[in-house]
């Protein structure tokens, strides 16, 4: 097997489709086809289901994508491993939820610039679901998410404790007392979305509304024009621009308590990049860096 036949198979099996597989291979159509059938005639199985509406995945095929994306991924990781070692194009892509990336790693990310300059550095906003599926992805080299993960390929380190404030607007008893609450939050796969949804559910507060929003400005501009309420880290809420705008209720600790974890993939050779990065997660004011743990 060549790494082009796999990288055009992943294509049609993420397409279902061997034209718009060529469109993104930027190859003509009939190429795509013929590396297929050499694939499916060196291992003598059928790998995908011609149907009219599109090509499926057989059981075979669906094995075979496993590998495929792994293959594919670990030489990525080896050539850049490689240019990072010779001192070129080093590049480092990092996963995090709006508010830490808000609160806590500026300082963080100022400093690692400060100290490796030459390394391409990248942060990508997204819920924490988000962000460990581009990390199993391959899309980044490290995430930080506000919930534990179970997976064998992933390693995580606590970063950050965080204590998680019930936000309301300003004198916002009568909210509470309304009957039907409005959650304001980020989409499905937030974190602290998902640890106020279980709150409401476990205290009787059902049914409740759900006003899904962007960005952490966004959340407390509508919780202040007194539209709902939030769950946010205090660490957030406490920024001297909020001064004045919200209340904030102090929640349980069994509620409060929430850790903001640094994943990682499982790797017998982690790059430089990626080394560096770690170490200096620890002395980031708020963090803790005791805690190393592989993912179970």
């Amino acid at each position: 097997m060549e790494l082009n036949e796999l990288r055009m198979f992943i294509a049609v099996a993420r397409e279902e489709s061997v034209t718009r597989a060529a469109e993104t291979m930027h190859c003509v159509q009939s190429n795509v086809t013929a590396r297929i059938r050499q694939l499916e005639e060196q291992l003598g199985t059928s790998l995908f289901q011609r149907r009219n509406r599109g090509m499926h995945l057989t059981a075979s095929g669906d094995l075979l994508l496993e590998y495929a994306e792994k293959i594919i991924n670990l030489v990525s990781e080896a050539e850049q491993a490689v240019r990072e070692q010779d001192g070129r194009g080093a590049k480092l892509s990092i996963g995090s939820m709006e508010t830490t990336a808000a609160v806590r790693l500026p300082e963080l990310l100022f400093r690692y610039h400060q100290l490796y300059s030459e390394v391409e550095l990248s942060l990508h906003i997204g819920t924490s679901e988000e962000s460990i599926t581009r990390l199993l992805d391959y899309q980044l080299d490290g995430a930080f998410v506000g919930c534990e993960v179970s997976h064998g390929d992933l390693v995580a380190e606590k970063a950050f404790d965080e204590e998680l404030t019930m936000v309301v607007p300003r004198g916002g008893e009568e909210i509470l007392q309304s009957g039907t609450t409005t959650i304001l939050v980020f989409r499905s796969g937030c974190a602290y979305r998902a640890r106020l949804e279980e709150w409401l559910r476990q205290t009787g507060q059902v049914p409740y509304r759900v006003m899904e929003l962007g960005s952490t400005e966004a959340i407390i501009g509508c919780v202040a024009a007194g539209m709902g309420i939030s769950f946010l880290p205090r660490s957030v809420v406490d920024l001297p621009r909020y001064s004045g705008t919200i209340d904030c209720r102090t929640l349980p600790p069994e509620v409060s308590t929430v850790v903001t974890w640094f994943v990682r993939r499982k790797s017998g050779r982690e790059r430089s990049a990626m080394k560096n990065f770690f170490k200096l997660i620890s002395p980031v004011p708020g963090g803790t860096g005791t805690d190393t743990r592989p993912v179970e």
